[in-house]
């Protein structure tokens, strides 16, 4: 796999180390602020772009500020109500553990911000400072000898993308930003170095003219060859304006009175527009289009598994109904680089043990003893659960045939007679479960790991027990795996719910190289479409071209239509019959599809952000089956497992109380 550019990772990584120390022993003293500190060593940092191969090294540490997406306590993607991490004091009082976690329980503040991309540390590298490597980069990269005319305007472009990206990535987090377009110079003032956050549509108009200056000037690659994939092309600078758009248009940015109708700057200017402009989900609908047709144009389709069945499935693959949907999805994710990828994260630490593929990862039955690269205690919340829809592709609670009010009652597991499960629940086994486990989608089954169910490693298909002691009690011969017990105590799925989407399932544990890696999605073509149906809908209403994308996306996953599910009055109850016929109804559907379609990815939460609901769905305790349970009556009793604390100032990440002493002419974001 590459690594943005450079083709072996471990000389790519060493590389990285010397570019970063030398570039910033030269402008940054510790602690000091970018607001601050001009660089006033030029003749320096010309010396390091002498030759082609340091110019590499460049453009790699231009990458090195992409955000961490694949470790999990460093990353965003803790962040929301989908992801559970271990609940014992070690991590889960821990500041430096589960970081997302805990800006979902209120421990965020302004004088130790966690996750602070603004000003760097709590866990995450300060974008402010990549955005000033870009800058260094884009005013030395001309002068290089031994790159061509066409190497340096591609390098260039991917800068000037990134740098666009980065301050998108801080205004999603931060709302008005300062705009850092240049770097300042050693005799600048300190009234131009005392810089004003700009208000919203200055910070959005910005990073838009600023990709449209790359997508437009034909310097980009349309796709990247294999052994440079990860690096910005255009179909990534599609992909991403259209998502930048979409934030745009969306309620918490589009008119946004009911929150910021008293936030202003230094200036006593307003920094959030009042206005709603319908226009804005024009400009987004025109760009997701375009992003569509480009990615297509050039070989991009909805991924569907064309390989022949895998040897723990070769019995079941052609007798169960749901197997080939599940494997479309489940690869969809896991296969590297596959026709669905569009925009990935490839900074993928293949050694190191604490990614999301590793808190998640099981430890299989035949080789239980071994856990340092399948931590097994990453699960789910609760509520996702019952996100999912029923097998007729409805909401649980809005699919008449579904048993809703007694979903959480026992009952037995089919026997091996049952089609629909076969191959993810254990048919004929004896073993109860809970009703809610029963029937539902096939992404529920390819996703989540739940009691009852089979789970598929490197060495078998294991089958898998939540109930307390179960794992120890059991021959070790046909051991039942992944819940607690007396001798494991933190390493197991607290909420008795697993998440197998983010592990490839042919990982084994015991050593790094066990765990097969593959490049983090943060764009799939999926997500396209389901922006696409969005703002069609909040533009124009209903219509055939929205059904168009969600029901290619239903169809891949083994579900009807969106008319054909939604509009039966045979499977769906009154309160949504003909939902998809109305501009609300439809909005609902799309928000659901986005949320399980794209869970435990990192984009729900910017998702509940964006469209104003994290009042609702962020004030929920996070729930889970009780794990001391060593039956079934007393497993399948739901706890509340830990209190979420949500604000209205949560909306926006505090700014470093450190940077507004530094800077007067900062503004706090509203509540902190």
């Amino acid at each position: 796999m590459n690594l943005y550019i450079i083709k072996n990772e471990y000389y790519m990584k060493s590389k990285i180390r010397i570019f970063f120390t030398a570039l910033f022993g030269m402008l940054f003293f510790t602690q000091c602020n970018y607001l601050d500190i001009v660089p006033d060593n030029t003749v320096e940092i010309g010396s390091l772009f002498q030759n082609r191969e340091s110019a590499l090294t460049a453009l790699s540490t231009c990458y090195w500020y992409m955000p961490q997406y694949e470790k999990l306590h460093w990353s965003m993607s803790l962040a929301g109500d989908e992801w559970v991490g271990r609940l014992d004091a070690e991590v889960a009082e821990n500041r430096g553990n589960t970081r997302g976690e805990k800006l979902m329980r209120g421990w965020n503040n302004s004088s130790d911000p966690i996750l602070n991309y603004w000003g760097d540390g709590g866990g995450a590298r300060g974008l402010y400072r990549g955005i000033r490597v870009c800058n260094i980069f884009l005013e030395n990269i001309g002068n290089v000898p031994g790159l061509s005319p066409g190497e340096i305007a591609d390098m260039s472009a991917q800068v000037k993308f990134l740098k666009a990206y980065y301050h998108f990535y801080l205004l999603r987090l931060y709302g008005p930003i300062v705009i850092a377009d240049k770097n300042l110079e050693p005799s600048a003032s300190i009234n131009e170095v005392r810089q004003e956050r700009q208000p919203i549509d200055s910070c959005f108009n910005y990073i838009i003219a600023s990709m449209d200056q790359v997508i437009n000037s034909g310097e980009l690659m349309p796709q990247r060859a294999i052994a440079y994939l990860g690096q910005i092309d255009m179909q990534v600078a599609k992909a991403v304006k259209a998502e930048v758009l979409i934030l745009r248009a969306s309620p918490l940015f589009n008119g946004n009175s009911e929150f910021y109708s008293t936030f202003k700057g230094n200036n006593g200017e307003l920094l959030f527009p009042m206005e709603y402009s319908a226009q804005k989900w024009k400009d987004a609908l025109d760009a997701t289009d375009d992003a569509i047709k480009y990615a297509e144009q050039n070989g991009k389709k909805l991924y569907y598994y064309e390989g022949t069945p895998k040897y723990w499935d070769v019995d079941d693959f052609a007798s169960s109904e749901i197997i080939k949907y599940c494997y479309n999805n489940r690869f969809s994710i896991c296969e590297n680089w596959n026709s669905e990828m569009i925009f990935g994260f490839s900074g993928i630490d293949f050694e190191g043990g604490d990614g999301f593929a590793h808190g998640s990862n099981i430890r299989s039955a035949a080789d239980p003893g071994q856990p340092g690269y399948a931590w097994n205690w990453l699960g789910a919340n609760y509520k996702m659960e019952e996100l999912y829809y029923s097998r007729n592709g409805l909401p649980i609670e809005d699919d008449i045939t579904y048993d809703y009010e007694n979903r959480r009652a026992l009952t037995t597991i089919p026997d091996i007679n049952d089609t629909y499960h076969r191959g993810y629940m254990q048919l004929g086994s004896g073993r109860q479960t809970v009703k809610l486990h029963l029937n539902r989608e096939p992404r529920y089954y390819a996703w989540l790991m739940v009691d009852g169910c089979l789970y598929r490693t490197h060495d078998l298909k294991n089958r898998i027990g939540m109930r307390y002691n179960e794992f120890d009690a059991s021959p070790a011969t046909a051991r039942e795996i992944g819940g607690r017990s007396s001798t494991h105590t933190t390493d197991f799925f607290w909420t008795g719910i697993g998440v197998k989407k983010m592990v490839h399932p042919e990982s084994g544990t015991g050593h790094w190289a066990r765990v097969v890696k593959y490049t983090y999605p943060i764009i799939r073509l999926s997500n396209l479409y389901l922006m696409y149906a969005e703002a069609y809908n909040e533009f124009n209403g209903p219509g055939q071209p929205a059904y168009d994308k969600l029901n290619a996306i239903r169809a891949r996953g083994g579900l009807k239509t969106v008319e054909q599910t939604w509009g039966n009055p045979a499977i769906a109850n009154s309160r949504v019959l003909n939902a998809h016929k109305t501009k609300e109804g439809l909005r609902e559907i799309i928000h659901r599809e986005r949320a399980i379609e794209l869970s435990f990815e990192g984009q729900r939460f910017y998702d509940v952000l964006r469209w104003k609901k994290a009042g609702v769905e962020f004030t929920t305790p996070v729930q889970g089956w009780n794990s001391l349970g060593p039956d079934y009556q007393t497993f399948y009793i739901l706890m509340t497992l830990q209190p979420r604390v949500w604000q209205t100032r949560d909306y926006l990440m505090p700014i470093p109380l450190n940077d507004l002493n530094k800077n007067p002419n900062l503004v706090q974001n509203p509540g902190w």
